[in-house]
């Protein structure tokens, strides 16, 4: 009972930093955050719970999407595309009205004039994030204006286009950054072509596009780097019950360290441990169980 008990701050604890800032440059009210986390959680809890790592994982994403929701809503009404946004967040001035970003047209598409406002906010980030890889002046304006255009392009396999993924407009940060990636990717391979040979590596659209494995863009965490609850529903098969219980415990809810578990009689019965096992036994014993869950992580991370 205390662990579960532990659990459920840790979880409380989550979700309400992930309430409160769903995405880098929006802050939601501190009440208004604990009310969603409190209401998520809630709603979470039921006679039958299901693990902990995905309940956490359930409790993170419900928790962004409430968030989310929340800030595009109060932004709505109150007209004011500013709203909530981080005054600390320094990385462009003022966010652009993504309602009318999304507006669309029958047969002229995206064509509000907001769309001209974009071009000018987003160059210095992304030619920002491509002098790193080495693509800089006319070349970076190309791969810059192709990420600009594949904002508006219909995706093949469900006809929206990407601009209409996003509930803020901070996510255009994140889904720029992502999409760069792979524009960089595709124009380094076309300048090694010239030099050497055709590279037989898969191209942006064909990322994109592939109905049997597409690429999502719109990315919550602007630096690239996966959540917990993405990784989670893209491993969730790789590691046993027991090895995420292990992973969301020590890493995610912090409900719990390497000395805490070995010292924990039932924990220890899970890994098979003879009764009046020494400490060092029960230390490498978890310690085995923790490395070879981490290791099935890092293979099915892996590229």
């Amino acid at each position: 009972m205390a662990a579960t008990r532990d659990f459920l701050e840790s979880c409380w604890k989550a979700c309400w930093h992930r309430a409160r800032r769903p995405v880098e440059g929006v802050v939601v009210p501190q009440e208004q955050a604990s009310r969603i986390a409190e209401r998520v959680l809630r709603n979470l809890v039921r006679d039958d719970p299901p693990p902990r790592s995905r309940f956490l994982a359930e409790a993170l994403e419900e928790c962004t999407r409430a968030s989310l929701g929340l800030v595009a809503r109060e932004r709505r009404e109150a007209s004011d595309p500013q709203r909530h946004r981080d005054s600390a967040d320094q990385r462009y001035p003022a966010n652009l009205d993504l309602d009318r970003l999304q507006r669309q047209d029958p047969e002229r598409g995206f064509h509000d004039r907001e769309w001209d406002r974009l071009p000018a906010l987003l160059r210095p980030l992304a030619f920002a994030q491509l002098s790193r890889r080495g693509i800089a002046a006319s070349d970076a304006e190309d791969v810059f204006l192709e990420t600009l255009a594949e904002f508006a392009r219909e995706r093949v396999r469900d006809g929206r286009a990407p601009i209409t993924d996003l509930t803020v407009f901070e996510e255009i940060v994140p889904l720029q950054s992502r999409m760069l990636q792979f524009r960089a990717i595709d124009w380094i391979r076309r300048r090694a072509t010239l030099k050497n040979q055709p590279n037989t590596g898969e191209s942006f659209d064909a990322l994109v596009d592939d109905p049997d494995r597409p690429v999502q863009f719109a990315d919550p965490a602007s630096d690239g780097t996966p959540s917990f609850e993405e990784i989670y529903r893209h491993c969730r098969e790789a590691l046993e019950p027991a090895e995420w219980d292990l992973l969301v415990q020590l890493y995610i809810a912090r409900s719990a360290t390497i000395q805490d578990l070995i010292e924990d009689p039932e924990f220890c019965a899970t890994l098979e441990l003879k009764p009046g096992a020494s400490a060092s036994t029960r230390r490498r014993a978890v310690n085995a169980r923790l490395e070879t869950a981490l290791s099935k992580l890092r293979k099915c991370l892996s590229p």
